[in-house]
């Protein structure tokens, strides 16, 4: 039998000591007592609970552990539901079955009230789309934001805003009014940004061509003609059919300052200021270029040729191409495997962003490099600048900031260049990113732009202590299925893209099921994006 209960010591004898001679209780005052002194308590007996094979804890500690009923991380499983509610959260079901785990609720409910506060834009639909459709899927917002500013903080998240958003002005089929499109490469003048346009595909409705565009340093189109508006650099006399790159030689005594574009068939151009006439100053045979830069020691232009069509394996050289006698020197790479990106820094020393085999068949080949090349030595010395597991896939751009800190562009793909077959089923998709690369530093590269915030960046300058990031959207390239007026989204107002790629090695190899993982994670993205938009737009989902 056990003790009576201690809280008779807190009571007159009067109350539990019995008469002698008289009947015994049919409860002891101490026994009932004792009862309740377990529930206030928690002091343990023989009893064995009907639904839990241990003793409960006393309702004094149970309430001094009452907030962390509050906190998502700490609540009971039991309680989630019930949380969740408190926050107006409703966690996704097929068929009566949870389709969450324990820790995708724990998270969302940690996160909705914030996101509840910034609802209606942008960052708001990425949070909404970042807790309703988890899994193993890349999703980015394209919403015409071509021309990207970041602002990078210290040791924190750098601040991204759009520089250039409005584009041309589409009325029908007809361009009424010119505008940035699809900015591909940028580079800084003196006062001044100079963006490659790439313009919209052939075969489209409308016909947006190719362009460079004179921006002032906030983003401003340079106005000209009567009535004012928006013109590009030598529209006449610059025929563009697919523009790579451009790079600016600052001006020099009597030398003003002169604007170099480069053309996807090798054609090199030269338009000094006022940016009016335009020389051809060579023509690169055999080449397929991707990327240049000047070289500040010399003058002259440094241009990286992949060296083979896409799709076939590249043979990476760099061709430099001095302008006033039109020479060409051309410099076979050793070891970059696909080249993305190049900068010069400023003792000549190259960097070259290298994206790695394109059709990973381990994870050892799913990272990309930048990779330093010291022109001094024969043959020149190349020299991977980060350690082989570092976060980088797709480097598509790289500068230098005026504090001497080195960031990097990276589009997140592999491969590159969309596969015809299945352009977003990747082997590897991670988020668009700006890293701020520190080789001796821990990381070695740091991503500093929210997940999401960019689509497909492929150029990138440093103008001052700020970033300046070109973003063309996924390329129509990849969209072999896609309707063609989904890929008008640039030239409409008002109308917006989502874009969700699937990785390869975690979708089903069955085609049906494939087709099935693919259908449920389109279906709650449509249904956020149609809950979550801003009550005047409309958004195309662009998928596998």
């Amino acid at each position: 039998m056990s003790e009576p209960s201690s809280y008779l010591d807190y009571l007159p004898a009067a109350l539990w000591r019995g008469e002698s001679g008289s009947p015994a209780p049919d409860i002891a005052l101490g026994d009932m007592l004792r009862i309740f002194e377990k529930v206030l308590t928690g002091i343990p007996d023989d009893a064995v609970l009907a639904h839990d094979d241990h003793i409960h804890e006393a309702i004094t500690a149970e309430i001094d552990h009452v907030h962390r009923v509050f906190d998502p991380w700490t609540t009971p499983a039991s309680f989630l539901q019930w949380l969740a509610a408190a926050v107006a959260l409703e966690f996704p079901t097929l068929r009566n079955a949870e389709l969450w785990s324990e820790y995708q609720r724990r998270k969302a409910i940690a996160a909705i009230a914030r996101l509840y506060r910034i609802r209606g834009g942008k960052q708001g639909l990425l949070g909404y789309l970042g807790i309703f459709a988890p899994g193993r899927t890349r999703i980015a917002v394209d919403d015409g934001a071509r021309l990207l500013s970041v602002t990078p903080s210290a040791g924190g998240q750098a601040v991204t805003a759009a520089m250039v958003s409005p584009g041309p002005v589409v009325v029908g089929q007809e361009v009424r009014l010119e505008g940035l499109t699809r900015p591909w490469s940028v580079a800084a003048g003196a006062d001044s940004l100079f963006v490659a346009d790439i313009g919209l595909p052939d075969g489209l409705p409308v016909q947006v061509r190719n362009r460079v565009w004179r921006l002032g340093p906030g983003g401003g189109y340079m106005m000209s003609g009567a009535p004012p508006q928006p013109r590009p650099v030598a529209p006449d006399a610059l025929p563009l059919s697919r523009v790579v790159g451009v790079a600016v030689r600052p001006a020099a005594g009597a030398a003003p300052e002169t604007l170099y574009v480069l053309d996807r068939p090798g054609q090199l151009y030269e338009i000094p200021a006022p940016f009016s006439t335009v020389r051809l100053v060579t023509t690169l045979p055999g080449a397929t270029p991707v990327a240049m830069a000047l070289d500040p020691a010399n003058g002259s232009l440094l241009v990286l040729d992949r060296g083979a069509g896409a799709g076939a394996a590249a043979a990476p050289r760099i061709a430099a191409v001095q302008p006033s006698s039109a020479t060409v020197t051309t410099t076979r790479l050793r070891t970059i495997v696909e080249p993305l990106s190049l900068a010069v820094e400023p003792d000549g020393t190259l960097l070259v962003g290298d994206g790695g085999v394109q059709r990973p068949t381990s994870p050892s080949q799913w990272p990309g490099n930048v990779v330093r090349i010291d022109r001094t030595p024969a043959p020149w010395a190349e020299t991977q600048l980060l350690p082989a597991d570092n976060p980088l896939v797709a480097p598509t751009g790289i500068a230098r900031t005026r504090d001497g800190r080195l960031y990097l562009l990276d589009a997140g793909l592999k491969p590159f260049l969309p596969a015809v077959a299945f352009p977003f089923i990747s082997p590897v998709a991670e988020p668009a990113s700006v890293f701020r690369i520190d080789p001796g530093g821990t990381p070695p590269a740091a991503r500093i732009t929210r997940i999401g915030e960019l689509v497909y960046p492929t150029g990138l300058t440093a103008l001052g202590s700020q970033l300046v990031v070109c973003d063309p959207g996924q390329p129509p390239s990849g969209w072999p299925l896609i309707r063609p007026e989904l890929k008008l989204s640039r030239v409409r107002p008002f109308e917006f893209d989502v874009i969700v790629h699937f990785v390869e090695r975690f979708m089903p190899a069955d085609q049906d099921q494939r087709r099935q993982v693919a259908r449920q994670v389109l279906g709650n993205v449509r249904a956020v994006v149609e809950r979550e938009k801003p009550a005047h737009t409309r958004f195309n989902l662009i998928s596998s």
